[in-house]
């Protein structure tokens, strides 16, 4: 029987006893055993209500899931994001394929990629964002000079076949908290923001009002300020709801967010932020991995080592209220050098890169 590609409905719940819930579980097997291949036993793991939760849409974000089956098996997906309220000439695919899978169906690749290219199509999208397997350097470079990608390699030579062209690399790293000297790091970071006139404010779950419009600000800073390349990304607008929105769904089936901030002690003004979330205790092996989401300080207040401060911040956070999750992984565009610099320092070990390619068209 041929390969069939075709759309992933999802169930109301994850436990559904339906064919749509079936499928969705065998989908959600498949995107672990990915996750293991590229990234290590259970640096990916969700429990399946965590998969239900991160595979939804949201006013921002429209998702489609496709799969690809072979008989009764599910070999590849692809997921295709739609941004609703910036960037709405964009749709990002992110493939995930079995390493067996790319071998016994050479086409597969090339496959996913055109079906999310149609599914682009159909919502008039004119810029195509993908990924494929990356490395600090390869024979394709990426435009910003640093990282690059083997041609041969099935995701990148799907992107070259079809016009697209490598702009970042990005890297996924790893801690284990029972393996850092947090608490000397802390107390060296607190005493260096402390004599520059910072300090760091943390909590759990949604942000507390009267840190909202800040909140909003850093969110928007984020999406001009992060490394993108030449990536085609409009500025975002964050408005109250948007916040909501964004943190009830992250908080979705049981996971915690943690923030930290840093305030400027003189104005009370809060100039940066980090973020994580940890998953419902899942008891199995690999379920114990924690996700570093973003990290930002204000370009006016860079220089005082804050970023260190709001890392070293959460993950005694991690470390005191988490037990259960003593690793974090975090992921960082290469050409960061400095959040690279701070992960490094702290500890984090990368182990895996990701390339992120791009093709315009005319409308």
């Amino acid at each position: 029987m041929p390969l069939q590609i075709r759309s992933l409905p999802l169930p109301e719940r994850c436990d559904e006893p339906t064919p749509v819930g079936a499928t969705f579980r065998a989908a959600a097997l498949h995107a672990e055993r990915v996750g293991d291949e590229r990234l290590g036993v259970g640096v990916a793991t969700l429990t399946l209500a965590e998969r239900l939760a991160a595979w939804q849409s949201s006013d921002a974000e429209l998702h489609v899931r496709r799969i690809a089956v072979d008989g009764d098996r599910i070999v590849g997906a692809v997921s295709i994001w739609l941004p609703m309220l910036e960037s709405t000439g964009v749709a990002e695919h992110i493939l995930t394929v079995d390493a067996g899978a790319a071998r016994a169906h050479p086409a597969l690749v090339g496959a996913l990629v055109d079906d999310a290219e149609h599914v682009a199509a159909e919502h008039h999208r004119t810029t195509l964002i993908g990924g494929s397997a990356a490395a600090m350097r390869g024979r394709v470079m990426a435009t910003t000079g640093v990282g690059g990608a083997d041609p041969a390699e099935p995701g990148a030579a799907a992107m070259l076949a079809r016009g697209y062209t490598l702009q970042q690399v990005y890297r996924t790293s790893v801690a284990d908290l029972r393996e850092l000297d947090l608490d000397q790091r802390w107390a060296d970071a607190t005493a260096r923001a402390a004599s520059a006139g910072y300090e760091t404010v943390v909590w759990s779950g949604p942000t507390p009002a009267e840190h909202r419009p800040a909140m909003r600000e850093l969110h928007e800073r984020m999406s001009t300020d992060s490394p993108a390349g030449e990536l085609v990304l409009e500025a975002q607008t964050w408005s109250d709801e948007r916040l909501a929105e964004f943190e009830t769904q992250k908080s979705a089936a049981g996971r915690t967010m943690r923030t930290a901030v840093a305030r400027q002690i003189a104005t009370g003004e809060i100039v940066g932020f980090t973020s994580l979330f940890v998953g419902a205790t899942i008891g199995v092996a690999g379920g114990d991995v924690a996700r570093q989401h973003d990290t930002l300080v204000r370009r006016d207040h860079r220089g005082h080592a804050l970023g260190m401060l709001l890392k070293l911040a959460n993950l005694r956070e991690l470390r005191d209220h988490h037990r259960t999750h003593p690793r974090i992984s975090t992921m960082n565009a290469v050409e960061n050098q400095h959040m690279l610099a701070v992960n490094d320092a702290i500890g984090f070990l990368p182990v895996h890169h990701e390339g992120v390619w791009q093709r315009k068209e005319s409308a």
